[in-house]
């Protein structure tokens, strides 16, 4: 998981300096907000070093029959590939598998969170349905598109979260996420906690390091001794 102490420190925290009223705890909460949103960009890159990726996805593309396999196309490679049009952006993942002489390409959007507001899901949507409407003629292989919640462990959950604006057809939990890519979730999950004890302890080391804080603090556990 994504390390508080790595995130870079903002001299300037806007409203949540004026949330609390105090600089040195505004800029530890966007500290937390920056590395929650970088905790997306992780996982992503943990997907990466786990799977076989496409050398050159063009040509890939050309074949009529890929190999046995699971095969990736990460967001940067789709973005490079020549062959594909992004009317409206590029989806995370291209997944193309073969197995028992069956060959599927998925296209696959994934979140850490599952919680989206109407307009934000709406526009998912549209916009990986359009990127397959738009390259149907270059994927070759029967073609489904996921969202998927990797942090969610119930399909409707996910449906909900997205308001209601993909079926539960779309939606894959994060553990079917990697039984797809033919990944070790747990092992996936237990290396993201590796980080959690680190970020706990940086965090309440930098809390009581705001005077204010320290002072609150305390008070606190002086009242509650008494």
């Amino acid at each position: 998981m994504a390390k508080i102490r790595d995130s870079q420190v903002k001299q300037t925290s806007g409203g949540y300096e004026r949330l609390f009223g105090i600089p040195a705890l505004g800029r530890l909460v966007s500290r937390l907000q920056s590395t929650v949103i970088s905790s997306g960009s992780e996982l992503e890159r943990m997907v990466i070093k786990r799977v076989t990726l496409i050398p050159d996805l063009d040509e890939f593309l050309m074949a009529n029959i890929m190999p046995d396999g699971v095969y990736i196309a990460p967001k940067k490679q789709v973005k490079n590939c020549t062959t594909l049009k992004f009317p409206e952006g590029e989806p995370d993942f291209l997944v193309f598998k073969r197995r028992d002489g069956t060959q599927e390409c998925f296209v696959v959007e994934l979140k850490d969170g599952h919680l989206f507001d109407t307009k934000k899901a709406m526009a998912e949507r549209r916009a990986i349905h359009s990127f397959v409407e738009r390259n149907a003629q270059y994927l070759q292989f029967r073609v489904r598109c996921y969202f998927c919640c990797f942090n969610q462990d119930d399909r409707d959950a996910i449906v909900k979260g997205f308001k209601g604006k993909i079926s539960k057809n779309e939606a894959i939990t994060g553990k079917e996420f990697c039984e797809l890519l033919e990944l070790d979730y747990d092992e996936i999950v237990n290396a993201r906690k590796a980080d959690q004890s680190d970020n706990f302890h940086f965090f309440m080391d930098e809390l009581v390091k705001i005077p204010e804080i320290r002072s609150v603090l305390k008070k606190l556990l002086k009242d509650g001794n008494g």
